[in-house]
């Protein structure tokens, strides 16, 4: 396959299940004693979403070829 044909924004979704940096973000974490009390968890999950948004739109502009 050419890489000018391999999109990068798609690349990431065949590539990575999620972009949690941190246990923190997954919805299974339970390591937190303030689960379900936390306040700070949804607008750092905010946060993550609108970053998670703005990445893919500007990965869906290159290609493979555009990096290597």
């Amino acid at each position: 396959m050419n890489p000018k044909d391999i999109n990068l924004e798609a690349l990431l979704e065949i590539t990575e299940d999620n972009l949690n940096i941190v246990e923190y973000f997954s919805s299974d974490s339970i390591s937190c004693n303030l689960n379900g009390e936390c306040k700070l968890k949804p607008v750092l999950n905010d946060a993550l979403n609108s970053f998670k948004l703005k990445l893919k739109l500007k990965l869906s502009e290159y290609t493979l070829a555009d990096i290597i």
